[in-house]
């Protein structure tokens, strides 16, 4: 079987480990960075995360100014807030310490600030946006300290910023298209476990799920290359394992390999695409922004797996594989049921909603959720077509 093509390019320095956001002051200090804007938002600023990186800015004598502004789902004008501010105070480096709305905030604004035009302008819906290379300049340089494990936006080369006139999720992105070429995202990544020991359950329940999703969609996704499919494997079979206890009990050996899992699917993320999974949700949540991101991908991710698992059922029985599952003397498609069913089950056991109905979405918006979804980048990698009827039947499955 030929291994088919790929480029790999991953020019993020990430260092993983406890304590190590306390490193920010000593890695802006080695690169000669004098100043820095954190951006984050009020919540963790008042929880004291943010004590350890303001104790290493200032013992290593780096000027800095706390931007906490950033609310969940972020919209354009976010962006242009924090980049307002980045302006103003002529800071060096951009630090983001939070969860992926904190992470893609930041990221826009730094993108915003070496490129002109409107943020719009920058947003992908198909892979020939992404090859056209609308980011011309290196962004300005950014560190991210992710503080949930789950988006895996601290080493992703995107960003979903929601555009509350069109009520919908814009996917900003673009990887390295040439050595050394410019992307969306970080210069640093410091990815810390201690960090996430103050997420609440509920949250630790929807951002874990979420770095699932990611690992899943990633493995099955259309043209996926052989290159992710060990990191993805590993992926599969680690939140199962740790989700449970890190939302029941906080435990931190649990919180830290799902850190582990929610930045290596992150990275996966960069080689590989998503689906419909993704696609449906992010639509959701530009409709109905109160919606938690990962709760939306909790609720369409068993009905997508049935559609999908109709026409390619060997890649989700190697879903039901990696969950550990016992598939001896299964078929394909049994075992791609048997996957299924293991995912609601994980559903189940970290209390996470289980329908459109229960997140508030009213069933006469099913159309246009389903009509939207044609118009975002991950539905051109799900793994069977699906035109806007299809994915009709798949919204319908999961309210």
């Amino acid at each position: 079987m030929s291994l088919g093509e790929y480029t790999f390019s991953f020019p993020i320095w990430v260092e993983f480990g406890n304590g190590k956001s306390e490193r920010t002051g000593e890695v802006i200090d080695a690169k000669g960075w004098e100043s820095a804007l954190v951006v984050t938002d009020q919540g963790i600023r008042a929880t004291g995360i943010l004590d350890g990186v303001e104790s290493s800015l200032a013992a290593a004598g780096v000027d800095y100014e706390v931007y906490d502004d950033v609310e969940p789902n972020p919209t354009v004008a976010m962006v242009h807030d924090a980049l307002e501010t980045l302006n103003a105070g002529g800071f060096d480096v951009v630090v983001a310490v939070g969860g992926g709305s904190v992470i893609d905030t930041a990221k826009c604004a730094t993108l915003l600030k070496t490129n002109s035009g409107e943020l719009s302008e920058y947003e992908v819906n198909d892979p020939e946006d992404v090859t056209t290379g609308s980011i011309a300049n290196h962004t300005h340089p950014l560190i991210t300290i992710p503080t949930t494990s789950g988006t895996g936006s601290e080493v992703d080369y995107w960003a979903v910023i929601t555009a509350p006139d069109r009520e919908f999720k814009m996917a900003i992105g673009q990887p390295p298209l040439y050595p050394d070429g410019p992307y969306l995202g970080a210069d640093i990544s410091l990815v810390d476990p201690e960090l996430t020991a103050s997420l609440p359950p509920r949250q630790t329940a929807a951002t874990g799920f979420d770095a699932f999703s990611h690992a899943l969609e990633n493995h099955v996704a259309a043209g996926a290359p052989e290159l992710v499919k060990p990191y993805t494997t590993h992926v599969m079979g680690l939140v199962p394992e740790y989700l449970p206890d890190a939302y029941e009990t906080g435990d931190m050996e649990a919180r830290e390999q799902l850190l582990f899992g929610s930045h290596t699917a992150g990275f996966c993320e960069n080689f590989a695409g998503f689906g419909a999974i993704h696609s449906l949700a992010e639509v959701t949540g530009g409709m109905y922004p109160e919606i938690p991101h990962g709760e939306a991908i909790a609720v369409f991710t068993p009905p997508v797996m049935r559609y999908n698992l109709e026409e390619y059922p060997g890649r989700h029985a190697e879903v039901a594989e990696a969950m550990g599952l016992d598939t001896d003397g299964l078929s394909d498609v049994e075992a791609a049921h048997e996957a299924v069913e293991a995912v609601e089950a994980l559903i189940d056991d970290v209390d996470l909603p289980s329908s459109l109905r229960e997140l508030g979405v009213d069933e006469a918006d099913l159309p246009e959720i389903a009509e939207k979804s044609l118009d975002t980048i991950e539905i051109h990698d799900n793994p069977r077509d699906a035109d806007a009827e299809d994915l009709l039947d798949v919204a319908r499955d999961a309210y």
